[in-house]
């Protein structure tokens, strides 16, 4: 797609599409959901089997992923940061200098 495309350059025609396109379409979408739902009875049967191993699953997915947050936040304190660090807080030039020398 060029940069100077528009919303009209998105069609290719203006004719409708053809039925058996979106008869395979639909088909797809349909596997889609039955394969989800599929899914989802399993991790409800498992929940309702074992809540116990459930809950430390997802209680360790969620220390992992808070710790893989925390670990990805945290930017390396450089040379300098950490000199500026150690040393006492000095007084701004103003309180420095009498007002007569300013």
């Amino acid at each position: 797609m060029n940069p100077t495309s528009g919303p009209s350059d998105y069609h290719s025609s203006s004719s409708p599409p053809d039925p058996s396109q979106l008869v395979g379409v639909m088909d797809q979408v349909s596997e889609a959901a039955q394969d989800v739902g599929a899914f989802a009875s399993e991790v409800v049967g498992a929940i309702k089997e074992r809540p116990y191993a459930t809950m430390a699953v997802a209680g360790g997915l969620a220390f992992a992923i808070g710790a893989l947050w925390m670990v990805r936040r945290q930017q390396p304190q450089t040379t300098y940061e950490a000199m500026l660090s150690r040393l006492p807080s000095l007084p701004d030039r103003q309180s420095l200098l009498p007002a007569r020398w300013r």
